[in-house]
């Protein structure tokens, strides 16, 4: 056996040891949001107050372990938690995801989420409603999965819930997604209850105190998370009302005061015999009031019979349809043309009865373009009835004092449209008769041109080969109106423009040489003329260019030419011909009495009622006025 001397070293060695893990305080740092009343937020002097650290520090007095509780940012305090610089986050949702990290306590809170958005914004009542709207949300929230899982994805991410009313309030924020006791709190703080409403609610949550699974013991050994299940476990009930009753509040009562309920009583005994009175005289009242009204609804009645008499006789279809295309009310005269029976078609949408999905987006685009105008939407189309295939035109207005019904008024127009199809069909048909007419028009004149050219080569007079030489490019001069009718799809005009180009093009070639020493500059401003106008005008410039060509540029070596025709501020056309040559001789007048050119030329402006004006100062300019 020990004796007493070495008993008490062994007393005093193991008490040395173990006296620092005696001494040793255990201290956990928990993180929250800081900015979720009543549970946690700061008061004005920043400090964290609310349920959950009233409730901790119950916890705490219950285990003996002090708490580190650090309120901050949502995201921040989850990334805290993560990253191991914290022993257990509050507040937090339970998802998939997280369920992977942390393991979590019971819930102690039931939280629904909900979906805000300003009052002038109508027509979110669910979250497919969503789509194409900006949500404003808090980062890090278990709102944005849910939202994401529908298929919403374009969100405005803010630190914190009253961040996100600060914004509405801004008038930057117009929908968002809150939990609903820090949206009550803050819509109310900021004076903003009555200028935004609750949508609908998203989905109801648990708050949860979560430890991350890979979690280290505490440094008595022991685990946790049944530290923690077991502390608030031992909260007494009472405790938990009592913090509740101090952040929630409770109901106020009233002590019963009989004397006003007396005085109440004796009034009302008063109040029975006048209520009687007025219940003699109302009975009166209503009698001739029930008078009146069945007077009126026999007028209604009427009024429903000639409405529904003038319907008859009309042979329109009146639909009222909704935004999704939905039949509310059927009216017509003539069911043959409904896609199906009147009581298959009524409750049900376009894409429910058998349209095909383009003439769906068709109705379906034609009613948003409705609603979004006061203006009259016009559409036809084609639809397989039940009285056969039929050309239908639908005029889309919507109904005065409704946000989402348009009314669609149907005509069958199928005998017009089968008509108008048959004028387009002979329209064509002409069309290509004209344009052949002026093919083998403008071919027939090539081959006298041919002919000419032929008799051209037989002669020896070089002054008759010129005169036939002359005589062909006038031809093809009017040969060119029908070339360019041929090619182009107006058959009833020509576009000045082109034409004179070519013509000079032609001429270009003719008198090559000459060509090459001559500036020319075209200003010719976009005009369209009749044929009975363009060959006139063709064979005027025609020869007006000819002459310059001949003698305005002999024994030189350059020269200009200017060419325009441009419209004139009384609605007239000048046409403008001026060489800067020798100009005409002095008696060129009684020469020209004999030029078949200049007789030509005076011949065709009587002909379009037009007036020739001859500068020979400097140069030869022609100009024409028609």
């Amino acid at each position: 056996m020990m004796d007493r001397r070495t008993v008490w070293s062994i007393c005093i060695f193991l008490f040395v040891a173990l006296w620092p893990l005696a001494a040793e305080e255990v201290t956990i740092r928990v993180v929250c949001d800081d900015n979720y009343p009543p549970y946690v937020f700061r008061n004005n002097a920043g400090e964290v107050q609310g349920m959950i650290p009233d409730q901790w520090k119950a916890w705490s007095r219950v285990t003996g372990i002090k708490v580190r509780f650090d309120a901050m940012d949502w995201s921040k305090a989850q990334e805290e938690i993560r990253a191991g610089r914290a022993d257990v986050i509050d507040s937090i949702f339970k998802t998939p995801d997280r369920e992977r990290i942390f393991d979590f306590l019971e819930p102690y809170a039931d939280i629904p989420v909900s979906v805000y958005f300003h009052k002038s914004i109508s027509g979110i009542g669910s979250v497919q409603d969503l789509t194409g709207f900006r949500i404003a949300v808090k980062e890090g929230d278990a709102a944005i999965d849910v939202l994401q899982s529908k298929g919403i994805t374009d969100f405005l991410y803010f630190p914190s819930y009253e961040a996100i009313i600060r914004a509405a309030q801004a008038k930057d924020v117009r929908i968002f997604c809150i939990d609903e006791p820090p949206a009550n709190y803050f819509l109310y703080k900021y004076n903003l209850e009555m200028q935004f409403k609750k949508g609908f609610t998203l989905y109801a949550g648990q708050f949860h105190r979560a430890v991350r699974k890979s979690r280290s013991a505490l440094p008595d050994g022991r685990d946790l998370y049944m530290v923690l299940k077991k502390g608030f476990e031992a909260i007494p009930d009472e405790e938990y009302k009592n913090i509740e009753k101090r952040w929630l509040g409770q109901e106020i009562g009233r002590p019963i005061n009989w004397l006003p309920i007396l005085m109440v009583g004796s009034i009302g005994l008063g109040l029975i015999l006048l209520l009687i009175l007025f219940t003699i005289a109302l009975r009166i009242k209503v009698a001739q009031r029930t008078a009146e009204l069945i007077q009126k609804n026999r007028a209604l009645i009427r009024s429903e019979r000639k409405n529904q008499a003038f319907i008859n006789a009309l042979p329109d279809l009146f639909l009222i349809l909704d935004r999704d295309g939905r039949y509310i009310d059927i009216k017509t005269s003539n069911p043959a043309i409904l896609i199906g029976e009147e009581r298959d078609l009524l409750g049900r949408t376009i894409a429910d009865v058998g349209m095909s999905p383009v003439l769906v987006s068709q109705f379906l685009d034609a009613i948003s373009k409705a609603l979004q105008s006061q203006s009259v939407v016009v559409i036809e189309y084609d639809l397989n009835v039940i009285e056969g295939l039929r050309h239908f035109e639908a005029r889309i207005v919507r109904l005065a004092g409704e946000q989402d019904l348009v009314l669609f008024i149907v005509r069958d127009i199928t005998e017009q449209h089968r008509m108008q199809e048959a004028l387009a069909l002979s329209l064509r048909e002409k069309e290509t008769l004209l344009k052949e007419i002026h093919h083998r028009v403008k071919n027939n004149l090539q081959v006298v041109s041919s002919l000419i050219q032929l008799q051209a080569a037989s002669l020896t007079s070089e002054h008759d080969q010129v005169l036939l030489e002359e005589t062909q490019q006038r031809i093809r001069t009017m040969a060119q109106v029908h070339e360019l009718l041929y090619r182009s799809d107006r058959l009833s005009s020509i576009e000045m423009k082109e034409y004179l180009e070519h013509l000079l093009d032609e001429l270009s070639s003719a008198y090559y040489e000459t060509r090459l020493q001559v500036n020319i500059t075209m200003d010719i401003d976009p005009i369209e003329v009749s044929l009975d106008m363009a060959t006139p005008l063709g064979l005027i410039f025609n020869e007006a260019v000819t002459n310059a060509f001949k003698y305005a540029y002999k024994g030189r070596n350059g020269g200009f030419l200017t060419i325009s025709l441009k419209r004139l501020p009384t609605g007239g056309r000048r046409l403008l011909i001026s060489d800067d040559g020798p100009g005409l001789p002095e008696n060129w007048q009684e020469r020209a009495k004999t030029s078949l050119g200049f007789t030509l030329i005076e011949t065709l402006v009587q002909q379009i009622k037009g007036h020739m004006e001859i500068n020979s100062e400097t140069g030869t300019s022609i100009s024409i006025t028609f």
